[in-house]
């Protein structure tokens, strides 16, 4: 007999969607860390066997990594976006460190989901250390260049250097972070960031 029908993996439901699987484990993992979400649980979280999770994504390991680039893309990328795309720097370095509060603070998570895993142990934590080095580089290498790009235009001065102050953006925003993983409040923490403003810009 013919049929045009397709076959699922045993164990994967058909409303199964892989990215928002990714993102639960992503929330799971922001929260718990690697040591306090198993696979069973996050399995359960988003409705499907664990056979078809690890089909999906791998083993619990190189699912802590898929979901650190999946909070890369989902949390910081936007945030990135809208910093380059704002006209306004003062604007724009207030804007970002008000979204960075904000993400780190929200319901239960809290802190950089990014930073914690680094800190994990985690049998590829050598990778996504790496990953995470390679994105506060990155990302103090995209401020060093927009700040370059307001001294040569004569809006901030040439003292400190565009790299000083987008590698003490990152440094402060990465403080900003761990006190909220910690309980500093919403509040506290974007009063903070605003201070820190007129510090990295120089007036």
């Amino acid at each position: 007999m013919v049929t045009n029908i397709a076959k699922r993996h045993p164990g994967r439901p058909k409303g199964f969607i892989p990215d928002e699987a990714l993102d639960r484990a992503v929330e799971m993992f922001w929260e718990h860390g690697y040591e306090g979400v198993d696979v069973d649980r996050i399995a359960r979280a988003v409705n499907v066997t664990k056979p078809a999770l690890y089909r999906a994504f791998g083993d619990k390991p190189t699912l802590l990594l898929k979901a650190v680039e999946r909070y890369a893309l989902t949390y910081v990328a936007p945030r990135m976006a809208a910093f380059q795309a704002e006209p306004d720097i003062h604007k724009a370095v207030t804007a970002f460190c008000e979204a960075t509060v904000n993400t780190a603070t929200g319901d239960a998570r809290g802190g950089c989901m990014m930073a914690a895993a680094a800190l994990g142990q985690s049998e590829r934590v050598t990778e996504i250390r790496s990953c995470t080095a390679k994105g506060l580089t990155a990302s103090a290498d995209i401020f060093a260049k927009r700040f370059e790009q307001e001294m040569k235009a004569g809006r901030l001065t040439r003292t400190p250097s565009a790299k000083v102050r987008g590698r003490a953006l990152v440094d402060l925003l990465q403080g900003l972070q761990l006190r909220a993983k910690v309980g500093i409040a919403r509040e506290q923490l974007l009063q903070d960031a605003r201070s820190y403003v007129p510090l990295i810009l120089g007036k």
